[in-house]
């Protein structure tokens, strides 16, 4: 009798198992040649899929940088809460604020993975200052002043300690760790094959820093930035002399013909792509 109840428990327990179903992604690209634009639908697993949240750090150097993120956050966390119900891995990646969670689980998880060959393929912890794509091509805005879009300008600095507190940290399940030989590696064990970036700043450290953008494409990841949830660094008094958001859209653009597509927040959440309540064009 208790070898019968035994398999009855096993089968129930098996018809019990879900499965995650794939996931819609809307990709949106830009066709450098031709300047069109292109969307398509792919379908993820999300067992082979992560994001990483990029330096949304709990106060930057810049004050106007500091409340765009505050902004964000809210919505950003709603993004991570339903990834992360889906089977999707969440990896906080907040540069320089590793000693903040040295005893952090999800923090230990992520040192577990160091792999060799992903060090020399990522140059080590090195930034990407550029893919052989974007050989030649302008750089779309000039941040060279730091890209404080303040009056009178901030004094610089690096009073962050550690992310952002609205963004919830599941200590189970997710991974920190700004090291892109730690993440590259994480992906490689786990079979991770697509890869969102989210967070800030677009045109610094989601495209450049060890991690970002460009390492995730130098790894032959199909990465994604979610163009909704990311903002740049940039004075709308610098070149091309536009709005703040102008030069994040321009930045986005650039992105989307020289380096990888991008999808935005509703093909996760319901309701309009966010926008910040400064942003009031058109």
């Amino acid at each position: 009798m208790r070898i019968l109840q035994i398999l009855f428990l096993g089968t129930m327990m098996s018809s019990l198992t879900v499965v995650a179903e794939d996931i819609k992604i809307n990709v949106q690209r830009q066709v450098p040649t031709v300047f069109e634009q292109k969307t398509e639908v792919q379908n993820w697993k999300p067992t082979e899929t992560a994001i990483i949240i990029c330096d949304m750090w709990n106060e930057h150097w810049c004050k106007g940088a500091t409340a765009r993120v505050g902004e964000m956050a809210p919505i950003m966390n709603q993004v991570l809460q339903t990834a992360r119900d889906k089977g999707i891995t969440i990896i906080h990646a907040p540069s320089s604020c590793m000693n903040f969670y040295e005893n952090s689980p999800a923090r230990k998880r992520a040192k577990e993975f160091n792999d060799p060959q992903i060090k020399e393929w990522l140059n080590g912890e090195a930034w990407n200052n550029g893919i052989p794509s974007e050989k030649g091509i302008k750089w779309p805005v000039d941040q060279s002043d730091g890209g404080c879009d303040c009056e009178p300008k901030c004094k610089g600095g690096s009073p962050w300690k550690r992310q952002i507190e609205t963004l919830i940290i599941d200590e189970d399940k997710d991974l920190i760790s700004d090291k892109g030989v730690e993440i590259g590696s994480f992906m490689k064990s786990k079979g991770i094959k697509n890869v969102i970036l989210m967070g800030v700043h677009t045109n610094m450290c989601v495209i450049g820093r060890p991690f970002g953008l460009r390492n995730m494409v130098k790894l032959g990841k199909n990465v994604v930035l979610m163009r909704d949830m990311t903002d740049t660094m940039y004075n709308s008094r610098s070149y091309p002399n536009v709005s703040h958001f102008k030069g994040t859209e321009l930045v986005i653009e650039y992105i989307e013909k020289y380096v990888c597509p991008t999808i935005l927040s509703t093909d996760f959440i319901n309701g309009e792509p966010f926008r910040f309540s400064q942003d009031v064009r058109e």
